[in-house]
């Protein structure tokens, strides 16, 4: 399963899928139903401004690669989360690496 391995990753505090609707399908971690839940509906929102957003550099720039939505990270000094597709991954900055969570993500 794919949450489980993220968890086994150094840094990766918890795990989930989420549907386009924000809806919560699955988590795993240090993390309760209830936030997973919340970061569900935020993920889901962040991801579709995103995918806009991606596809209006693509338009603006006239460079199609733009419009190649994988994901979005967002950091702050100590926790962060990383998005690829329907998968949030929740991080300790300190001790995960994005390239490691980024590529396990991608699988």
């Amino acid at each position: 399963m794919k949450l489980k391995r993220l968890l086994e990753l150094p840094g990766v505090l918890g795990a989930a899928t989420f549907s386009n609707k924000g809806e919560l399908d699955s988590y795993r971690g240090q993390i309760s139903q209830a936030h997973a839940r919340m970061a569900a509906h935020m993920c889901s929102s962040n991801s579709i401004m995103v995918q806009m957003q991606s596809r209006m550099f693509g338009d603006y720039s006239g460079n199609p690669a733009w419009k190649s939505y994988q994901g979005w990270t967002m950091l702050g000094p100590e926790l962060g989360v990383v998005v690829v597709g329907d998968t949030m991954c929740f991080l300790d900055r300190k001790e995960a690496s994005l390239n490691q969570v980024i590529s396990a993500l991608e699988q």
